[in-house]
């Protein structure tokens, strides 16, 4: 609470600053709180789960998933409507009554629902986080990383998809009856002055998803009635469907098991035991980019020196965890403005916001934090590609917080918030923020180990192609243009010009500043994909390459990361995956062959 006691520069009335002063002291109390129930949720969670857990050793199901998130929660759900019996492996647990509120998102990085993975550190990039090292949040819940992140509905641009996933779109219709996209959300005051002043600069306001295209809008929602939409709300909406449903939850998957080349079923670990389950149309992996290639990778299927360095025996020799891609994103708190037009933090702890959001749906407890975002082409790009630069705009910066909380998730040192981020606290800053879509570093996941307790070796060697700052400079120049037209000037918007920390010795505003100051804030979309990428490691129909009734379905199999959020492309991905697997439901039931004992005794 040290910061509550600072030395105040007060620009304004000192009532207006005594106010957010008090705002930051409640926030404070509601935060550790909230925390609180946070930590006593997943107690109780885990040790319920613990008390009922009875599946029987040895079970045996028509298809086994590992990981309930966006693509895992899809195919279960589908599967098991298409008369399949299905079980669902979670490594963590179920949501609270309270995580569907949208504005809580924050709190629950972090916490016991995130893998909190670290990267290694990087040599080019992340020079202004802790350790040179970027914070990857992953759910580790029942509805994965649908339930960690921003809501936002992005579809992508048709030239992202068109080498490996051409029917794209027809998926997505199909997605409609159980995912809700949603554009009448709240949105803060700003998100009219941003939308303008793209419009001065002769941008197109459209919805981007309706055609692909480039252009810009107010941010598309995953929400219904207010609430956060995850993918695990399709199962718990459908009371029948729960009920069918196998989940099990706070377990580890150890590895895939074999007959030969034959995915038969899982080894994992509940309770401190260890347990098997077998699958006799085939074994899913939707543990997301990082955790698929961990997992395969533990199984024996990956890069052979990899695996006999680590003395695991080889399955299938395929290049699992190499071409890792993520959406880098830059400009923390670089835009001030002098209009009280955002959203702060007395509008989310004031009782009317509660009861608005309680009694409507509505309000600023439904925001995801995300106003306006749109894509474009860079000049390094051409028009006829895919857009290569995103822009988010977010109602709320870094600082506003006090360095509360957002300062921690993502990884910055006190050093350093004291140094540039402290001096606007008591003023508003924004962040405008340039997103590279399509970046030309590639990084790795490797193991660390043979134990599946131990986390994965992540590097995702972020700008070591130079091309990639260059694209992300021109993002802070689009922002440079946006912050003088006559709409954002009416709000009094500003470029904060305080050097960055570590480029204090080059001149501001420069390309060479640019550089420096885009290596050290480099931080993560949490969109990582393309481990497993089709045509590399698994075939058009998700089929792992030499194996039988293995599969993989999520981020991971991203021949190239989509012009945007990746939450919807996974869905879409899920809904093609479950149409192929059950495509031959008549033929299967005809020549059902069930898992027998002599099976059992040949699983290595």
């Amino acid at each position: 609470m040290k910061y509550f006691w600072c030395n105040i520069n007060i620009s304004g009335t000192m009532y207006a600053a005594t106010l957010k002063w008090m705002s930051f002291l409640i926030y404070y109390v509601a935060i550790h709180c909230f925390i609180f129930y946070v930590d006593v949720s997943y107690i109780y969670d885990w040790y319920k789960d613990r008390l009922f857990f009875n599946m029987k050793n040895n079970s045996v199901y028509d298809y086994v998933i590992v990981g309930s998130g966006s693509a895992g929660s899809i195919l279960a759900t589908r599967l098991l409507n298409s008369g399949y019996k299905v079980i669902l492996i979670e490594a963590g647990g179920n949501p609270g009554y309270l995580f569907n509120i949208p504005v809580l998102t924050p709190l629950l990085l972090n916490t016991e629902y995130d893998w909190k993975y670290k990267t290694v550190p990087q040599r080019h990039a992340c020079k202004g986080l802790k350790n040179n090292q970027s914070s990857w949040s992953a759910g580790k819940i029942v509805g994965g990383s649908s339930r960690l992140n921003f809501m936002v509905h992005v579809q992508g641009h048709d030239k992202d998809y068109s080498s490996w996933f051409s029917d794209y779109r027809e998926h997505l219709y199909t997605i409609s009856d159980i995912m809700h996209f949603n554009s009448q959300n709240w949105y803060s005051k700003l998100a009219d002055g941003i939308l303008e002043g793209i419009s001065e600069l002769s941008y197109s306001l459209r919805n981007i998803n309706e055609k692909s295209g480039t252009g810009f809008m107010r941010a598309q929602l995953t929400i219904k009635n207010g609430e956060r939409w995850s993918t695990d709300r399709i199962i718990n909406h459908s009371y029948h469907l729960y009920k069918r449903m196998t989940i099990i939850t706070h377990t580890l998957v150890q590895k895939v098991l074999f007959k030969s080349n034959k995915a038969v079923g899982l080894e994992f670990i509940k309770n401190n035991l260890i347990y098997k389950v077998f699958a006799r149309k085939g074994v899913i992996l939707s543990a997301g980019a990082i955790g698929s290639p961990k997992l395969l990778m533990l199984s024996g299927i990956g890069p052979k020196k990899h695996l006999e360095e680590l003395k695991i025996r080889t399955v299938v020799d395929l290049p699992v965890g190499n071409h890792l891609m993520d959406h880098i994103i830059t400009g923390l708190d670089l835009v001030t403005i002098n209009r009280d037009e955002a959203l702060s933090i007395i509008d989310i702890i004031n009782p009317y916001s509660a009861i608005d959001y309680y009694l409507n749906g509505q309000g600023p407890w439904t925001s995801a934090g995300v106003d306006v975002l749109g894509t474009f082409h860079s000049n390094h790009q051409n028009v006829d590609s895919a857009p290569d630069l995103q822009i988010m705009t977010f109602p709320v910066g870094l600082s506003q917080d006090n360095g509360i909380l957002l300062k921690q998730h993502l990884g910055i040192p006190e050093d350093v918030f004291n140094n540039y981020f402290l001096p606007l606290v008591y003023k508003t800053a924004i962040t405008i923020a340039p997103v590279l879509l399509h970046p030309k570093s590639y990084g790795s996941v490797k193991l660390r180990s043979s134990n599946p307790l131990d986390d994965p070796i992540i590097d995702p060697n972020y700008l070591s192609n130079k091309e990639d700052v260059n694209k992300l400079i021109q993002g802070i120049e689009f922002i440079k243009k946006l912050i003088n037209t006559k709409s954002m000037r009416k709000l009094g918007a500003e470029m904060y010009e305080k050097r960055f920390p570590g480029c204090e010795n080059i001149q501001f505003d420069t390309t060479t500043y640019w550089e420096c100051y885009i290596r050290h804030v480099t931080l993560s979309t949490y969109h990582p994909a393309g481990t497993c990428g089709m045509g590399r490691v698994v075939d058009a129909n998700f089929r792992v390459y030499g194996t039988r009734n293995l599969f993989v379905v999520d981020a991971s199999v991203f021949q190239q990361l989509p012009s945007g959020n990746i939450n919807t492309p996974v869905v879409a991905l899920a809904e093609k995956a479950a149409k192929i697997l059950t495509k031959n439901l008549r033929q299967y039931r005809l020549n059902t062959c069930y898992c027998n004992i002599k099976e059992i005794f040949l699983i290595h």
